[in-house]
């Protein structure tokens, strides 16, 4: 398998019913597939513009929708 990102939206509604939504990276190797938890891009095209730069390419199927 070819390592790459996979790009997931997550939302978040506040107590002030307020909605913020942020996409995060998983990058997926042969060993399998880890989360980066500690860093929200705020646009896509950040988000995959930082997994390039970590070379990772995103994947075709684009971004994952994750509502939690």
């Amino acid at each position: 398998m070819t390592p790459h990102a996979l790009l997931v939206a997550r939302t978040c509604n506040t107590s002030d019913r307020r909605t913020i939504r942020w996409w995060e990276c998983e990058l997926v190797e042969d060993g399998g597939a880890r989360r980066r938890h500690d860093g929200a891009f705020f646009s896509i095209r950040e988000a995959q513009t930082w997994a390039s730069a970590q070379g990772y390419p995103v994947a075709d199927e684009g971004a994952q929708d994750d509502a939690r």
